[in-house]
């Protein structure tokens, strides 16, 4: 179960980098904080490349990085564009619907057919995603979903995780015709200088508020480059719907940090999705 333990990691250091940037780059912009840790990991990512080498790149890998690197700066800006735009509570329970989409784009893209129970344990972690984002208090269990109709982030969310859907298989089809940590080394090398560009260049950004703390800007770029790192090995050993589904536990991590760090309180759908997803997770791993 290797995939698995890598599927965690990823998900226990993408919760882990959202919590450092929270702790320490509260002061920066939505825009400011989605840059960080995509410019701070480019040296790291570089040197990756350097080192593990460039493999022979198969025919499909050029075409797949063509409509993929472009998908997952759009996703990536429009993600921060909705949570600007909405209040998180109706915005964040989308992102679990992101193995739904990775489900049938693994389907037409790479042939991947789920078992059964494996589906049913998708099935979990998603209804335990959205249950564990949901406000106790202001808007209720079909508030985001009602929200669609009235919010524009929360339409844009959707749309968002649906892109992710998309790239995380498109991104496989890179692995496929290359490696691993070649494909995810050069796809955020590439997201690290362009993604920049793109919102200094129409006012989002500074980059002396990017070049500010330098130090713990590194810090998060060795998070996101260890992310990396886990997240490539496990999506290479498994359908990519069941690593998307796994890394969507993200979220019983952030909870946990939130619990920790923050002294968030309102904890009683967040239980009660943490359970739900746990159980789905677990099903996977037996019978996926």
């Amino acid at each position: 179960m290797t995939w698995f333990a890598l599927s965690l990691a990823a998900a226990f250091l993408m919760a882990t980098n959202g919590a450092y940037m929270k702790k320490f780059f509260s002061d920066v912009s939505p825009w400011e904080m989605a840059i960080i840790p995509f410019f701070y990991s480019v040296p790291m990512c570089t040197a990756g490349i350097i080192f593990s080498g460039i493999p022979k790149l198969g025919p499909g890998f050029y075409p797949a990085l063509s409509w993929v690197l472009p998908m997952m700066i759009v996703s990536v800006i429009l993600h921060f564009r909705a949570i600007h735009m909405s209040p998180l509570s109706l915005t964040l329970p989308f992102l679990s619907f992101t193995p739904v989409f990775a489900l049938i784009t693994g389907d037409f893209f790479l042939g991947e057919k789920l078992s059964g129970a494996g589906i049913s344990g998708m099935a979990l972690v998603v209804i335990g995603g959205y249950v564990l984002n949901l406000d106790s208090t202001r808007f209720g269990f079909w508030g985001p979903i009602k929200a669609i109709y009235r919010e524009p982030g929360s339409a844009i969310m959707l749309a968002v995780a649906a892109m992710y859907g998309f790239t995380s298989v498109g991104g496989k089809v890179m692995i496929i015709h290359s490696s691993a940590l070649f494909t995810g080394f050069l796809i955020f090398v590439l997201l690290g200088i362009l993604i920049p560009i793109i919102l200094i260049g129409v006012g989002k950004a500074s980059l002396g508020t990017i070049l500010r703390k330098p130090l713990l800007g590194f810090g998060s770029g060795f998070i996101v480059f260890t992310e990396i790192i886990c997240h490539n090995i496990a999506i290479s050993m498994v359908a990519a719907a069941y690593m998307i589904t796994i890394k969507r536990m993200a979220g019983i991590f952030s909870v946990i940090y939130g619990w920790i760090l923050f002294h968030e309180r309102g904890i009683r759908y967040r239980l009660i999705g943490t359970a739900i997803m746990t159980v789905g997770a677990s099903i996977i791993a037996i019978y996926g």
